[in-house]
């Protein structure tokens, strides 16, 4: 089952018909776990930008092979679902 936005969150009731359980219990032997990591982009700065303006920056979240992909002043691109929390 896939979490929405990647977190766990306890169900609040059974899904099945004849099941009126509220109390859970996590098998977290079968929980299967990915690699994730949270980095911060910052966009360059060129001549077309205002001077003295502050770079935007954007965090992200990559993850599985993504994680330790690169370093900060890496230059990279960037394409996904953009969210606003």
């Amino acid at each position: 089952k896939r979490f929405s936005e990647g977190k766990y969150q306890a169900p609040v009731k059974c899904i099945g018909i004849t099941c009126k359980s509220r109390t859970f219990e996590i098998l977290r032997e079968s929980a299967k776990t990915i690699d994730h990591q949270k980095i911060r982009i910052q966009e360059i700065e060129n001549d077309s930008s205002e001077p003295g303006r502050i770079p935007r920056t954007l965090e992200v979240e990559v993850r599985e092979d993504l994680v330790d992909s690169c370093i900060p002043g890496d230059v990279v691109t960037v394409c996904g679902i953009v969210r606003s929390y």
